[in-house]
């Protein structure tokens, strides 16, 4: 049997995730390492998977604001990618205010102004 190309792989992950997000221990390592050798889309909706499955396991942590901060610092220069990202942050913020998720703050790094 031909092993599938690291895209192919990152986005059946990526589909396992969606479907089931319990799975997102088993798999996270090689999904991770395999998001930062592909990138484009295929890392993207690997990266938003994750988020989406600590979501689901409602942590009792901050994974959940660090995972999305985290998502937000890697793609704040693709347009494209945090107009895909931003719906997700207003959706923790919602869960926050609800109650379903802890209400955190996450201390980030300096920013670096961006350049024009």
């Amino acid at each position: 049997m031909a092993s599938r190309a690291p895209t192919d792989e990152l986005t059946a992950l990526a589909a396992t995730v969606e479907a089931d997000p319990s799975r997102v221990a088993s798999v996270r390592a090689v999904g991770d390492r395999l998001a930062l050798d592909v990138g484009g889309a295929a890392a993207l909706r690997w990266r938003l998977a994750v988020v989406r499955a600590l979501i689901a396991s409602s942590p009792d942590d901050d994974s959940v604001r660090e995972a999305y901060g985290e998502l937000v610092d890697r793609y704040r220069d693709d347009a494209a990618a945090l107009a895909t990202v931003k719906p997700l942050g207003d959706e923790i913020r919602q869960l926050e205010a609800s109650g379903a998720l802890p209400s955190t703050l996450v201390a980030r790094s300096e920013r670096h102004k961006r350049t024009r």
